[in-house]
């Protein structure tokens, strides 16, 4: 119920935000340009919420969360008085309309800029690209892809975190290629390993990754203690910060996870430890409490000696940079994804819906304001360029009709824009339907 919650309200506030950013672009350009909005609206419906400015622009929220709008003077939607006819939006010249439309999808962009830049001056803590196991049967078992391995670059792009290394993989599924991958597997220097990406296809059933062949997950290595908190287990047992376990109830182990292991399936039982410190081996008990949380899970109050994340921090100008580059990686990825989607390279059932985009904002929510930024931010990078591809009812179809206008020197015929709109809903509804679909699909797997 608790993961439900958290998915309705981020998935309000990230809607609420994107936009919110995305009608204001049309709104100020339209303003800066001399056309008059009626009405700016976040949401569809009927108003629950509205006030009207000095300069008869009506505010509203409505109640159906799904998009919005801005509504401007214009004589194709009824009538106009006498003196806002030079305000109306369809007597303005065809550059200004081109600017109006384009400046949502551009806010949506200038959004994630924006967005990516501070969390990048804020600075960061991001998980390492870390592979745990190395299925069988797979492309990176074929590679001899090394298990508990830090991967450093892909195919040339470093990466410092799981979300670049995905991202960076991602590109490349279904190209007639092989890829080099740099890594660093643990306590070795590090080495490359080449991918044959064109064996890299969707499987039956599974992810993606699952016929790539990673399983990612929490860094791992040497079981030796970074810090120990005072007054828990741990401490109470005698051990201290730099020793290492070498062995836990006669079993020798090699990996923090062992230990780790060996701690949680042993609440309030003692576990007898032979410990390393200062060259010279000594015997300790050591008796986990359980969790809070979970009582079937024990906690000693221990971190480990090696680093298990990286830290992304940049100055003002930098930021911006950075932001502007990483906004950029992104829209290529999305092109690069939908072109394979078109072309068969990727199913269809990859796309991913509003129930999948409410889950994503539930988890990001509960991990932290850092991880819900993030993910509002390549949301907005997805809804500006979504907005900008040429289907009648988008920005895009709106774009395409007063190109063909700069070009043909008239406007479309109302005939051929109420058409297009017609398909342009049929179409913008089938897609969401067929994205709902593999939604609910995913959950029920």
């Amino acid at each position: 119920m608790t993961d439900f919650l958290y998915s309705i309200f981020g998935l309000l506030i990230l809607l609420g935000v994107l936009v919110t950013f995305h009608e204001w672009g049309h709104y100020w350009v339209a303003k800066k340009l001399g056309v008059k909005a009626l009405r700016f609206s976040v949401g569809f419906g009927k108003p629950i919420w509205g006030r009207t400015n000095k300069h008869g622009t009506e505010f509203v929220v409505a109640p159906i969360p799904l998009g919005g709008y801005v509504r401007f003077v214009d004589e194709r939607e009824g009538d106009v008085a006498e003196e806002d006819l030079p305000y109306a939006f369809n007597r303005q010249p065809v550059w200004k309309r081109i600017l109006i439309v384009l400046a949502g999808p551009m806010a949506n962009f200038l959004l994630a800029i924006l967005v990516y830049a501070a969390v990048y001056m804020m600075g960061i803590a991001v998980g390492k690209p870390f592979v745990t196991d190395v299925l069988p049967n797979t492309v990176a078992a074929q590679a001899n892809f090394p298990e508990n391995s830090e991967i450093l670059s892909v195919d040339g792009v470093p990466v410092k975190s799981l979300e670049d290394a995905v991202f960076a993989f991602v590109d490349h599924i279904a190209d007639d290629k092989t890829i080099d991958v740099e890594v660093k597997p643990l306590g070795q220097d590090p080495t490359v390993v080449t991918l044959d990406v064109s064996q890299w296809q969707e499987p039956d059933e599974g992810t993606i990754f699952d016929s790539l062949g990673l399983d990612f997950g929490p860094v791992n290595g040497p079981p030796k203690l970074g810090t120990v908190v005072q007054n828990l287990p741990a401490d109470k047992g005698g051990l201290k910060a730099q020793d290492q376990i070498l062995s836990v109830n006669g079993q020798n182990i090699s990996l923090w996870s062992e230990l780790v292991e060996f701690i949680e399936n042993n609440p309030n039982k003692a576990l007898e430890l032979v410990v390393l410190r200062n060259g010279v081996q000594q015997e300790l008990t050591v008796t986990p409490q359980p969790n809070e949380r979970d009582p079937n899970i024990g906690f000693v109050g221990i971190s480990p000696a090696f680093q298990g994340y990286n830290v992304i921090n940049y100055g003002f100008f930098e930021s911006i940079g950075k932001g502007t580059e990483q906004t950029w990686v992104m829209i290529e990825r999305i092109g690069s994804f939908l072109g394979k989607l078109v072309t068969g390279k990727l199913s269809i059932k990859n796309l991913g819906g509003p129930v999948g985009i409410a889950q994503g904002a539930g988890q990001t929510a509960q991990a932290g304001m850092v991880a819900f930024l993030l993910y509002l931010a390549m949301i907005s990078v997805n809804l500006g360029f979504v907005n900008l591809l040429p289907i009648p009812m988008l920005d895009g179809g709106h774009l395409m009709y007063y190109l063909v206008e700069l070009v043909r020197g008239k406007p479309v015929s109302e005939k051929i824009m109420e058409l297009g709109m017609r398909v342009g809903i049929i179409l913008v509804l089938t897609i969401m339907a067929i994205a709902l679909f593999f939604d609910i699909n995913r959950i029920n797997q």
